[in-house]
């Protein structure tokens, strides 16, 4: 019969697909690298900006918006902050519910991500490869953290961005961005919404690039009946031109150095996606 919505799409399919690499990226021991060049330095960054100490461990509330599967979310808990999460993709939290509530033992769920990547392979079982997760169990990263009886403010927020944080102006000490910003139609937006986010002297930290996604990569994303509106509105910033519009909103920004990333890059593969990654800390003025 004639396919219903219960019947997979092509773009079900994928988002499986990055749902299973971003498995390897924030919880497996291959992901690691990546991790390191990508949260290591926003976490360095946070600790430098709005250090912890015995008197205001989880007193500073940082929001990680567009969270994923919620690595970085809990490095920031654990590093004695309160943390929330923000994820729009059921794909995500679905599979990010999995990891952090189930009381997983390291290493013992086999994933294979690469079976999809037919081209590029060094060797022939590299595709076939087990990736396990979770290189380390979420309840043991998060009670590392000494002093372990101290209890942790961790959360996640279901929703799309703008939606979930109205009205919450001034309620945040820190937002840290990772390939963030570039998933706005609009990025103006999101520069709007984080300065009001942010109490007086707080701080948004930002690594990633801006690989804007919904620019139209076909004249089928612009008509037809599945045509999503932010494809209409996409406006696509140079860094130059977002950097005056954060400045211009008020920010000050402190530091702005070029890094460079991979994203859910396959270790093994001999093809990867290398950013430039645009990595700033801005400053919301005290007055």
């Amino acid at each position: 019969g004639p396919p219903t919505r219960s019947t997979p799409r092509e773009a079900d399919f994928s988002k499986v697909r990055s749902t299973l690499h971003s498995c390897a990226r924030d919880w497996s021991d291959e992901g690691a690298a990546e991790r390191a060049a990508c949260y290591g330095p926003l976490v360095d960054e946070l600790r430098a900006r709005l250090p912890v100490d015995d008197g205001n461990r989880n007193r500073q509330r940082i929001l990680v918006p567009g969270a994923g599967l919620a690595r970085l979310v809990l490095e920031v808990a654990a590093a004695g902050y309160g943390a929330q999460g923000n994820e729009f993709s059921y794909h995500m939290l679905l599979v990010s519910n999995f990891i952090l509530n189930s009381h997983l033992d390291p290493r013992s769920v086999a994933l294979y991500p690469y079976v999809d990547q037919p081209s590029n392979v060094k060797r022939s079982g590299d595709r076939l490869r087990a990736v396990r997760i979770p290189d380390v169990s979420p309840d043991a990263l998060l009670h590392g953290a000494p002093p372990c009886d101290a209890p942790v403010d961790f959360s996640m927020a279901a929703g799309e961005f703008l939606e979930v944080y109205r009205g919450q102006d001034g309620e945040w000490a820190g937002v840290l961005s990772c390939f963030f910003v570039d998933t706005a139609p609009v990025a103006l937006e999101y520069v709007d919404a984080i300065f009001d986010l942010l109490e007086p002297g707080g701080y948004w930290i930002n690594l990633g690039p801006l690989l804007y996604h919904w620019v139209p990569s076909s004249a089928a994303d612009l008509e037809g009946a599945g045509m999503d509106d932010r494809y209409a509105q996409s406006i696509e910033l140079s860094w130059e031109e977002l950097k005056h519009a954060i400045e211009a909103r008020g920010f000050e920004l402190l530091n702005e150095e070029w890094r460079h990333c991979t994203y859910t890059a396959n270790a093994r593969s001999m093809m990867n996606t290398d950013y430039e990654c645009i990595f700033f800390t801005a400053r919301k003025p005290l007055t």
